[in-house]
């Protein structure tokens, strides 16, 4: 499998980085160069290479590394089209996986390496999607296949699994339901061979709750919105980071424009996603120091993902669906909100800055399970950081607390209702 990696890929690499310290280009070209704020979160390799080409010399071995990668890169997405075999994607997938971390490894930022690594794996879905519905043509009407998770807010790293959603046009007839579900049951198995592992909580085509016509899921919107049970308000927060993947883009804003009529429709389901997002516990004590686990399992460690990275995600978004912003990237949404005056320009950068600090300590720490060979589980130990980046990520979770507060002031005081 793909994400199954070799710990001997990365061992040498990753110890270098950790004798070294990574400083990444971001912070090279802001001591070269003075360019704004803006600029400091590079959304792509072509991006970053035009910056290394405008004059910085003293970074040519830098800009010729990143061509070389580059250009390997290229070979082989361009590759992923043109094959039609599902080993093929799977080599192809592997070798684009192991080129992105060591990209990582060698300095490269959080933007590019979530630009690079969706891009690849939004190809591999979409060739995916090409070879079933042509061992399966021909078929019965159109259709949209959906990303959602990560992968529909474009913030994809080293490890994935399957978060999807398939819709169709045609209502009650049975010859096209039983169709569709062997198209999503023969898609979820291609996927989980190319790399794309099984979704431990069956967010998957192959699970009728993702699957269905326009109307069918028309119905399961009404009934999951009027009927805010556990499960349901899990699936609605789901639904709002849904992006098209694949078939119909028509049909895809279809129901895109249903879920978010319905989020706005229903102001309660966002109160409670709201509560959800101001209550979520993040890493650090009232001293500002990290609150660590004691079982024995992880002492030592907090869980990066829980106790840092999804409250800040739950709480951007719950900000852009208040406001109305579609966008489901929480980059572009803090700076959404900060272009409507929501956010203030420093607030914003705080926001972004600590985004990219608790998304660059994720992807460490699933360097660190790569390398130690040890199941992922999202858990970091801080002390495994240099004492300037414990610093920043300290600095990171109190931004998210601010944000908390600035919520639950939005949502729940008599001044922001």
């Amino acid at each position: 499998m793909p994400t199954a990696y070799k710990s001997a890929d990365f061992s040498q690499l990753y110890r270098q980085y950790r004798q070294n310290g990574r400083i990444d280009d971001r912070a090279r070209l802001s001591s070269i160069l003075d360019f704004d704020e803006e600029l400091k979160f590079f959304p792509s390799l072509d991006v970053h290479l035009e910056f290394l080409d405008s004059g910085c010399s003293t970074l040519a071995d830098r800009r010729d590394y990143l061509k070389v990668r580059q250009a390997e890169i290229n070979e082989l997405v361009s590759r992923i089209s043109l094959t039609d075999d599902l080993e093929d994607l799977v080599e192809l997938h592997r070798r684009l996986n192991v080129v992105a971390i060591e990209l990582f490894l060698k300095g490269v930022g959080v933007m590019e390496i979530h630009s690079l690594i969706t891009d690849y794996r939004h190809l591999l879905t979409k060739r995916v999607v090409s070879l079933i519905s042509a061992r399966l043509s021909p078929q019965p009407c159109e259709f949209a296949w959906f990303n959602m998770g990560s992968d529909g807010r474009r913030e994809q790293t080293f490890f994935t699994d399957q978060d999807n959603a398939l819709v169709y046009m045609v209502d009650g007839v049975p010859e096209v339901d039983a169709y569709f579900e062997n198209f999503a049951n023969e898609m979820v198995a291609a996927l989980d061979k190319v790399g794309f592992a099984l979704c431990t909580g069956n967010i998957m085509p192959s699970n009728p709750d993702w699957r269905g016509s326009l109307d069918e899921w028309h119905r399961k919107m009404e009934n999951i919105f009027h009927n805010q049970s556990q499960n349901n308000l899990l699936r609605i927060i789901i639904l709002m980071d849904i992006a098209f993947c694949a078939g119909s883009a028509t049909i895809a804003q279809q129901l895109i424009d249903k879920v978010h009529q319905m989020i706005h429709d229903n102001f309660g389901a966002l109160m409670v996603m709201a509560r959800s997002a101001v209550m979520s516990s993040v890493a650090l004590t009232m001293f500002k120091q990290f609150r660590l686990e004691k079982s024995p399992e992880h002492r030592g460690k907090f869980n990066v993902k829980l106790f840092g990275w999804a409250p800040l995600i739950m709480t951007v978004r719950v900000f852009a669906l208040k406001y109305r912003f579609s966008d489901t990237n929480t980059i572009v949404r803090i700076r959404h909100l900060e272009a409507q005056n929501h956010f203030d320009e420093e607030f914003s950068h705080r926001l972004q800055e600590a985004y990219r600090v608790l998304t660059n300590a994720k992807m460490i720490s699933q360097v660190e399970a790569i390398v130690s060979g040890r199941k992922y589980d999202y858990y970091l130990d801080p002390n495994t950081l240099k004492p300037e980046a414990q610093e920043d990520l300290k600095r990171a979770l109190g931004s998210v607390e601010v944000l908390q507060k600035l919520a639950y002031n939005s949502f729940f005081s008599s001044s922001g209702l």
